[in-house]
């Protein structure tokens, strides 16, 4: 028993240590092609100006978290202003009935944690299969991610739900329409057929490897809420959006090692990326930029570098989206450039924490290919 578990461990870190050193050695090939590829120079610039008019729009109108903006415009874009104003919908539509769902639980849920857990974990699941059979499911996880956020934000103070919704949106809508404007503007129109998706048929019968797959996302999520609440830590919304996310990893054929394998990998490509971001976040925090302009612009290159690796060739793309995202909640503060270098340490502190019990849960909950061939010799049997 102990020899199965120490080799079953030993596996699991030489699993790790592959995964980060290719991670590694792509991303420096994904640097070392800046500038070659006019299409995606192009892609890169209209995300560096949707971030930075979105920045500049949300301190512009004293939003309370600017940086929300500045992500939404981010995650807003595609290869298309067809297809970047069709995200920008399924965002804005996710995040209002998220907002407004949030809104609805923080009446009760703050005074119930057993009840907290159920529904954290009831709307994850929910979010990572829709993700997995909905044509929508980008919406459906926006709406998993805001509802979530905005209960967890309101947790101290349930009177501030209303506030928190509301504020949600509004930043959202100005980062979407802040990306639909910039992508009209550089990028050409062409009409794509919507995505395909199996639907939320069968999912008894050949899609149950989501329904399992989701059941872990829950399960996780709930673990991971527990622990962070237990030790009283820091950034728990940077955690639930966090496992969301992650948890949204495509499954395969049989929800064994395959699916495991692709959480783990987009587990350590975030935690990588947002070792990346964060870290060059906190360098040009320390440098202590006091002007406007410039900040603006070491917002706007970073950008353009994460958007060139998110769209590049060789598979690390979620290390650039990390990275980026993780550069705009450090360096984007509050209603105004930042003054200090302590907040962004905050939040790179939580949300590394938050993806290193993750990952520690992940791995733990998710089979081995050793225990599914197992399963299948007896089913067999």
């Amino acid at each position: 028993m102990i020899g199965r578990f120490v080799a079953e461990a030993g596996h699991i870190v030489v699993e790790t240590f592959d995964i980060v050193v290719d991670a590694l050695a792509r991303f420096g090939r994904e640097l070392a092609e800046l500038g070659s590829d006019p299409v995606r120079t192009r892609q890169g610039l209209v995300a560096a100006s949707s971030v930075v008019l979105a920045t500049f729009l949300a301190l512009l109108l004293e939003i309370k978290s600017p940086w929300w903006a500045a992500i939404s415009a981010y995650m807003s874009l595609a290869a298309t202003s067809a297809s970047s104003l069709r995200r920008g919908l399924l965002r804005m539509s996710g995040t209002a009935a998220g907002a407004l769902l949030g809104f609805v639980m923080a009446r009760w849920l703050p005074y119930d944690h057993l009840a907290l857990y159920l529904f954290v974990g009831a709307v994850t699941m929910a979010g990572v299969i829709a993700m997995q059979v909905s044509p929508h499911g980008l919406a459906w996880l926006f709406l998993c991610t805001t509802s979530e956020l905005v209960l967890l934000e309101s947790l101290a103070n349930p009177l501030e739900a209303a506030s928190t919704a509301y504020y949600r949106v509004f930043e959202v809508t100005i980062g979407v329409l802040s990306a639909i404007v910039m992508s009209n503007l550089l990028q050409g129109w062409h009409r794509e057929p919507p995505p395909t998706a199996p639907g939320w048929r069968h999912l008894l019968g050949a899609q149950w490897p989501v329904v399992l797959h989701g059941l872990r996302s829950a399960i996780a999520v709930t673990a991971v809420l527990a622990i962070w609440m237990m030790l009283e830590l820091s950034q728990v919304t940077q955690m639930a959006i966090t496992i969301a996310v992650v948890m949204a990893a495509p499954v395969v054929a049989d929800g064994g090692f395959g699916t495991r394998h692709a959480v783990a990998v987009r587990s350590l490509h975030r935690f990588l990326g947002c070792l990346l971001g964060g870290a060059v976040a906190l360098v040009c925090l320390a440098i202590d930029v006091e002007s406007f302009v410039w900040w603006l612009a070491m917002l706007g290159a970073a950008v353009w570098i994460g958007m060139h690796i998110q769209v590049g060739p060789h598979g690390v793309g979620y290390v650039g989206t990390q990275a980026a995202f993780v550069f705009i909640i450090t360096m984007i503060q509050g209603p105004a450039p930042p003054q200090s270098i302590l907040p962004g340490i905050d939040r790179f502190v939580g949300i590394t924490g938050g993806l290193g019990i993750l990952l520690v849960i992940s791995l733990l909950l998710w089979p081995s290919d050793r225990q599914i061939a197992e399963a299948k010799a007896q089913a067999r049997e």
